[in-house]
């Protein structure tokens, strides 16, 4: 069809050939037409209709660095939506590292998010992009690290000046569940952010909480924040059971938060075998209807 046409008729005439099932060849020109709501139209049709996934997939890579705001957009929103079915090859992977350095910071996100779930990245590119001025791409790249169980580089960032990046490094330390983590968690636990406390506190129930740790979350214990009390209560859980640690896990069932009361709670119950003194306090907590002390064992 001729690209004289308004580009409404372009739109109309790209719609009735979506229903004949067409190919990217056929879709050719709509997805370079000059109008971007007709290029970002061919964006939709093709995910809706392709089969040749290995064919498809460098078409969205390609829109992620589009001249216009809008198809970029589209874009993103496809490249995440249809990461299950996208094929990585040569033309796909350097259209994503093309994006990873676009002037749009939505575009390398996605982009940089597309690296990383589809295995094609490094821990070094990572490192590398992690000067991005943007707090949410930089956010993404720790989700990279996470995701390729980067200790080290996790721990870099771990000194990132934003607060989001750093909660972002708590959490993914958590994910990973490795012990090793646990220095840096030790650094984040004593973060001048409350809510990076509090993730660095929560993330050691899963990487194991040390003897220092355990010294730092029994502190915590009494910060005002709840945040950072829950996460103390969830850190103990995972660490050995001492006297002073059950003095404040005990009192912490009496706290004015609800969240802090189920997260004693619990590590009072995980502490249960090897101190079966706790039974009579925990049994007592079982008046507080709200703390779903159910969860203690039997």
């Amino acid at each position: 069809m001729s690209t004289g046409a308004a580009p409404s008729a372009r739109i109309v005439s790209l719609l009735e050939l979506a229903d004949e099932d067409p190919t990217r060849e056929e879709l050719e020109q709509y997805l370079g037409d000059p109008a971007p709501e007709v290029r970002r139209t061919a964006l939709s049709v093709l995910s809706d209709t392709a089969e040749d996934w290995a064919e498809a997939s460098p078409v969205f890579a390609v829109a992620l660095t589009d001249e216009d705001p809008a198809v970029r957009y589209a874009a993103t929103k496809l490249v995440r939506e249809l990461s299950e079915v996208l094929v990585p090859g040569p033309e796909f992977d350097a259209a994503l590292r093309c994006a990873a350095a676009h002037g749009d910071a939505v575009v390398r996100l996605e982009a940089i998010d597309a690296l990383w779930r589809h295995r094609l990245t490094t821990v070094d590119e990572l490192l590398d992009l992690f000067a991005d001025p943007d707090v949410a791409v930089r956010c993404e790249i720790v989700l990279g690290f996470v995701s390729l169980d980067a200790l080290d580089a996790l721990a870099r960032a771990a000194h990132d000046p934003e607060p989001a990046v750093r909660l972002a490094v708590a959490r993914g330390l958590g994910s990973v569940g490795d012990p090793r983590g646990v220095t840096t968690l030790i650094e984040l636990a004593t973060d001048p952010e409350y809510l990076v406390r509090a993730g660095a506190l929560s993330a050691m129930a899963q990487t194991g909480c040390s003897d220092d740790a355990a010294h730092i979350a029994v502190s915590a214990l009494g910060e005002e924040a709840w945040e950072v009390r829950q996460g103390a209560a969830n850190a103990l859980s995972a660490a050995a059971p001492d006297e002073h640690g059950t003095t404040v896990l005990v009192r912490a069932l009496g706290d004015r938060n609800l969240d802090v009361r189920k997260a004693a709670v619990k590590a009072l119950g995980a502490w249960l075998p090897g101190r079966p003194d706790v039974r009579p306090a925990l049994e007592s907590a079982l008046s507080d209807v709200d703390a779903t002390c159910e969860l203690m064992p039997g």
